[in-house]
C-alpha cells in the first residue's frame, strides 16, 4: 500500500484546480478510490490545506494609517500610538519606509496635514505630533479616504512613490461607510502598485470580540476585514489592550515568506508542500513552533500549498463553527 506522502501527492496533482484558493484555507474528506488509483478501503482522512501566494521583495514602502476621526475613537489613542511605534520599530532597517497618518474622512474639502511622513529614526514623539495635527472630521469612510487622498490631495503627490510598495492600515470602531463597494475598492487599490497590502484594526465579529461589551454587528468592521483578508493581511481586535504584537505580525507579512506557521498541528509524517502544483522538497518542519521553513525562499507570485492530515475532531469543530460547510 502506498505511504501517505505518495497518496496525497497523487491526490493533490489530480485535483489541483480544486485547491487554487489564494485567500482562504479549505478542507476536504478523502477516500482511497481516486481515478485509476485503487487502494484498500480505509476510514476517511481529514486533510487541511494551508496556502499563500509569495509576495515580492521591495526596497521601499509607503504606509498609510487611515484613522477613524470620530469622538468614540479617543479612548484608543494610547494603543494607536504604541501600535504605530511598534510598526516603526519592526520595519526592516534596510527598507526605505515612509509612514503617514490620515483620517477616514472621504468627502471633506480640506487637505490633510502637510507634515512630511515619518521615516527612519522617527520616535513616539514624532508620531504623537503627526497624530495631533489630524483634522477633527468625524470621518468613518476609510476606503473613500484612501482614494481621495491618493488621487486628490496635493501634498500626497509630493511624497507617495509609485515605485514603492504600499501598506494601508485601517483603524476604526465603526463600520466602513464609503459609497464604493468593497470590490470596487479592491479592484482600484490593487492596481496602484506592484505590491499592496492591507491590515485592519477594527471591531471584529461579536462572537470573537474581546470587548467588555461585545460590539453590535452594526459597529463591526466587516468591510475592512474583507479587504484585509483579500490581501492576506492582519485583522486586529480594536478592543485588544495592546495592538503591538498584532501590528508587528502585520508588518512581517509585507516581507517575502521564508517560513510559514501552520494553522493546525499536523499528524506525524503527513506534511507535503507544493509550489504551483509541483511537489516541493526544499523545506523542513519544526514542531517546536509548528512552522515550515524554506531552504530557498519561494519566488514572487508562486502559489505555495501545504497539505497535512489533522485530527478529525478539529474538522468537526471547524464545521460546527460555520467556517466551512
Amino acid at each position: 500500500m502506498p505511504d501517505f506522502k505518495t497518496f496525497i501527492s497523487v491526490f493533490m496533482l489530480a485535483t489541483f484546480t480544486f485547491f487554487l484558493m489564494s485567500s482562504v484555507s479549505c478542507t476536504t474528506n478523502l477516500d482511497y478510490h481516486l481515478g485509476a488509483t485503487s487502494l484498500p478501503p480505509s476510514p476517511e482522512i481529514d486533510i487541511w490545506i494551508d496556502s499563500f501566494v509569495q509576495v515580492g521583495a521591495y526596497e521601499s514602502i509607503d504606509i498609510l494609517w487611515v484613522i477613524d476621526g470620530s469622538c468614540s475613537m479617543n479612548n484608543n489613542d494610547t494603543e494607536l500610538l504604541l501600535g504605530i511605534e511598534a510598526m516603526m520599530n519592526n520595519l526592516p532597517t534596510d527598507i526605505n519606509w515612509r509612514l503617514k497618518m490620515i483620517t477616514a474622512g472621504a468627502f471633506g474639502s480640506y487637505t490633510q496635514a502637510t507634515t512630511f511622513p515619518l521615516t527612519q529614526g522617527a520616535t513616539y514623539a514624532d508620531a504623537l505630533n503627526m497624530y495631533n495635527q489630524l483634522p477633527n472630521d468625524g470621518g468613518e469612510a476609510g476606503f473613500g479616504a484612501v482614494e481621495n487622498y491618493v488621487l486628490n490631495d496635493a501634498y500626497a503627490q509630493t511624497w507617495l512613490r509609485r515605485s514603492a510598495a504600499l501598506l494601508v492600515v485601517f483603524v476604526s470602531d465603526e463600520k466602513e461607510q464609503s459609497l464604493m463597494t468593497v470590490n470596487d475598492f479592491l479592484t482600484w487599490y490593487e492596481t496602484l502598485r506592484n505590491s499592496v497590502y492591507v491590515a485592519s484594526i477594527v471591531n471584529v465579529d461579536p462572537v470573537n470580540s474581546v470587548c467588555v461589551s461585545s460590539p453590535s454587528s452594526i459597529d463591526t468592521g466587516y468591510r475592512y476585514i474583507e479587504a484585509a483578508n483579500y490581501f492576506k493581511g492582519n485583522v486586529i481586535d480594536i478592543c485588544a489592550s495592546d495592538w503591538s504584537s498584532g501590528v508587528e505580525e502585520a508588518t512581517s507579512k509585507i516581507n517575502p515568506y521564508d517560513r510559514y506557521t501552520l494553522q493546525h498541528l499536523p499528524q506525524d509524517d503527513t506534511l507535503v508542500v507544493f509550489e504551483n502544483g509541483v511537489p516541493l522538497y526544499g523545506w523542513r518542519y519544526e514542531s517546536s513552533d509548528n512552522t515550515i521553513y524554506f531552504d530557498v525562499i519561494p519566488a514572487e507570485g508562486v502559489l505555495i500549498e501545504i497539505g497535512y492530515s489533522i485530527e478529525e475532531y478539529i474538522i468537526d469543530n471547524i464545521e460546527d463553527s460555520g467556517i466551512i460547510q
